[in-house]
């Protein structure tokens, strides 16, 4: 009996965070919309199941939480009164506090929040509405609430409408560590794959005609499609919409902007768009920097605005899509850029580089600097102080997913954060290369085209070897010099990686080009990777163990270089 209230409770804290998730960005919409009777209807209809579900469950203080904000939402809904940002202040707080007790119930905790403030908090701005309202001062003076109005005891028929059963059937939830055992074992699988495809191949070679052989390579072949189409499936049931992530932003920039003394509005697209489940739990963070310190440090007051000619109100566009195997994330903002001479005075003054560093830097690497840890052009530390605090996190978390950030900015038209992330982190497309006695493997997602050219074609222009790809001229950078592995190659011929990295554009050159491969992504413990551009190893077709080489890292190197 025991085990079922558990699995009941557990149902219901799912439940309540979903509709927690939905909640915040509802009000927000509400404010900016003004009175949306299907907002307002869609806002009473959660907050009345959440009372409900914690009814049935004898969860009081969410059920008084509730049906005070519920009473509110009522009014509302009847046209008693108007929502207020005042009013709105005081429902999001009441959705904090039952975030709060939920979370308490979720630890098992024996002591819950003090509900009394906000009670008295959502008592206090009912009276104060209602006696705005000339018709209603006579007939209420203090708001009812009491059980009568809705009996607390909860009908069965109303604990049923909380889980339908058509959602039962239709979806089955899975503890995560199930799915991730099956990714797993699918990499598993994969590996196992290439290795009887590499076998077939050269038995097939070998024994030509032989009536068993032809029967191991068709049945192995058969063994790939159903590998394709397993790993594609696993990968389906790891996916999951941005909008788990996005969802929280409305609420966070509202009230950012409010603190400041800022008008801001944010526009988010892609929202859709699926990911990982990893780059899920992952990509919050480094988002929720990045907008915190666009409204603070990038977007302007609106006396400031003004002065420049711009509407009074700042804009933040969040924007997710998909583009080939990446998934791509931009924020962006319209308010005054970063300050590349500021940034760059700052790095001097800090000691990080010199006056001679400095103005043989570009741009690009002048503005990667606010990576650094604590890196801030702003003097005085605030909670929300300026583009530095945070953004090494928002570096570091994005590598972890193997991933990478680039920053476009102009003064007086804005920024813009790209962050570009792999579809999937666990198996890969890869080109497979060979560096002198080495082989190394390429995820395909960054090579835009393999070509073979002669080495006379490759030219050397102010001490950089460039090469012209369809009337293009591009940086060319020779692997073997860039890993310090010794080649001993010296043809009439070179092979080319046309490789793309965000907006920039440059030729790899190697010794040989093996061909495509479906790998599977192991990480080696104790490496750093943006130390030694290595994002993990994988184990090929014919059983050797192949480290995994970041261009996105070794781009940022070798261009800090130039």
């Amino acid at each position: 009996m025991a085990n079922e209230m558990d699995e009941i409770i557990n149902e219901f804290i799912i439940e309540a965070e979903e509709i927690l998730e939905k909640l915040d960005p509802l009000f927000v919409q509400l404010e900016q919309k003004g009175h949306d009777i299907e907002i307002v209807n869609e806002i009473f209809r959660g907050m009345h199941t959440l009372k409900g579900a914690a009814g049935f469950l004898g969860f009081q203080s969410i059920v008084d939480v509730a049906h005070k904000a519920e009473t509110i939402l009522k009014k509302i809904r009847e046209g008693e009164f108007t929502l207020t940002s005042k009013i709105t202040d005081a429902i999001l707080k009441a959705t904090d506090t039952i975030r709060i007790l939920i979370s308490q119930i979720k630890a098992k905790e024996e002591t819950t929040e003090d509900i009394s403030p906000v009670l008295n908090l959502l008592d206090n701005v009912l009276i104060e509405a209602l006696k705005k309202k000339e018709d209603f001062e006579q007939e209420e003076k203090l708001p009812p609430v009491k059980p009568e109005e809705e009996p607390k005891p909860t009908k069965p028929e109303e604990v049923v409408t909380q889980i339908p059963k058509e959602k039962e059937v239709s979806t089955l939830r899975v503890d995560v560590e199930r799915i991730d055992k099956v990714m797993d074992l699918a990499g598993e699988i994969v590996l196992a794959r290439n290795r009887l495809l590499n076998l077939a191949h050269k038995l097939e070679a070998k024994y030509t005609g032989d009536d068993h052989i032809e029967g191991l390579v068709e049945t192995v072949s058969f063994l790939d499609r159903v590998t394709s189409d397993l790993q594609l499936a696993v990968m389906r049931m790891r996916m999951q919409p941005l909008q788990k992530v996005f969802g929280k932003f409305p609420r966070m920039v509202r009230d950012l902007a409010k603190t400041l003394g800022k008008d801001v509005d944010l526009e988010i697209y892609g929202e859709d768009t699926e990911v990982d489940k990893s780059v899920i739990e992952h990509i919050g963070d480094p988002l929720v920097h990045i907008i915190r310190n666009s409204i603070d440090h990038g977007v302007e007051f609106p006396e400031e605005r003004i002065s420049k000619g711009k509407p009074p109100k700042g804009k933040i566009i969040i924007n997710a899509y998909q583009k080939g195997t990446q998934i791509v994330i931009d924020v962006s903002d319209d308010g005054k850029g970063i300050d590349i001479e500021a940034v760059k005075a700052k790095a001097i003054t800090k000691g990080l580089i010199t006056l001679e560093e400095a103005e043989k830097m570009s741009e690009d690497s002048i503005i990667n600097l606010i990576f650094l840890p604590g890196f801030s052009t702003k003097d005085i530390s605030t909670e929300l102080s300026g583009r530095g605090v945070g953004m090494d996190v928002v570096k570091s978390n994005v590598a972890k997913l193997n991933g990478y950030v680039e920053i476009f900015t102009e003064k007086d038209k804005g920024t813009t954060f790209r962050i570009s992330l792999p579809l999937t982190l666990a198996i890969i497309q890869a080109m497979m290369v060979q560096v002198g006695e080495e082989i190394y493997a390429i995820p395909q997602s960054m090579i835009e085209e393999t070509l073979r050219v002669y080495t006379k074609e490759i030219k050397e222009v102010v001490g950089q070897r460039v090469l012209t790809v369809r009337e293009k001229v591009l940086p060319v950078f020779i692997l073997n010099e860039i890993l310090g592995v010794s080649s001993n190659l010296d043809s009439e011929k070179k092979y080319i990686l046309v490789a793309s990295v965000g907006e920039r554009r440059f030729c790899i050159s190697v010794d040989a080009v093996l061909g495509q491969e479906e790998i599977v992504i192991k990480t080696i413990n104790g490496i750093n990777s943006e130390e030694c551009g290595i994002m993990g190893a994988t184990i090929t077709g014919d059983g050797k163990v192949v480290l995994i080489l970041d261009l996105a890292i070794i781009s940022r190197k070798i261009y800090a270089i130039k």
